[in-house]
């Protein structure tokens, strides 16, 4: 629960926040003199699905799907079973992909608060939209390459096995697993 203040069309970066100030359900805050904005901006666990930014995700799914196919592969894994080939990879999670911490990874890596800037992901605040964007996507991208990509490509790679994967949308949505380049 933040407040931004308006100018025009934007929002002004810096946003206050108001979660020490919400009280059964009610907001106690006076805002200050101009045109003011009070969002209330939350993630919620989808069920049946798979957030590749989590950081034990590629971890997980190794211990729980690839490892036992492979503990149970005649010959070994590279001699008996030389690849794994995932058909429609789905994580279900949409674009706007949120983990615990991502806005400590997003502050490191960025160098500023993505919680002050939220709006952006969803309108346009001003000249700052676009980069805003452009950084959260580039977080989500690095976390999703390094904590479930990354691993399953490293296990698989270690053994001597080839991992393929085919999108469900066949490529017509990057946004799909952050982006494909």
């Amino acid at each position: 629960v933040r407040a931004w203040r308006r100018e025009g069309r934007a929002l002004l970066p810096e946003g206050i926040d108001l979660l020490p100030r919400v009280r059964d359900g009610a907001v106690a805050w006076e805002p200050t003199a101009g045109t003011w904005q009070v969002w209330v901006i939350g993630a919620r666990r989808k069920s049946r699905t798979l957030n590749p930014m989590h950081p034990e995700a590629g971890t997980r799914v190794i211990e729980r799907f690839f490892q036992p196919c492979a503990d149970r592969a005649p010959g070994g894994t590279a001699e008996g079973l030389n690849y794994f080939f995932q058909d429609e990879l789905q994580f279900g999670v949409g674009s706007r992909m949120w983990c615990a911490d991502f806005a400590e990874q997003f502050r490191r890596r960025k160098g500023y608060d993505i919680l002050d800037r939220l709006p952006a992901l969803f309108e346009d605040i001003g000249p700052v939209t676009v980069k805003v964007r452009l950084d959260y996507a580039d977080v989500k991208v690095r976390l999703c390459e390094e904590r479930y990509f990354r691993p399953i490509f490293d296990w698989h790679w270690s053994r001597g096995m080839i991992y393929g994967c085919d999108p469900g949308s066949r490529g017509r949505n990057p946004a799909e697993f952050g982006d494909y380049m």
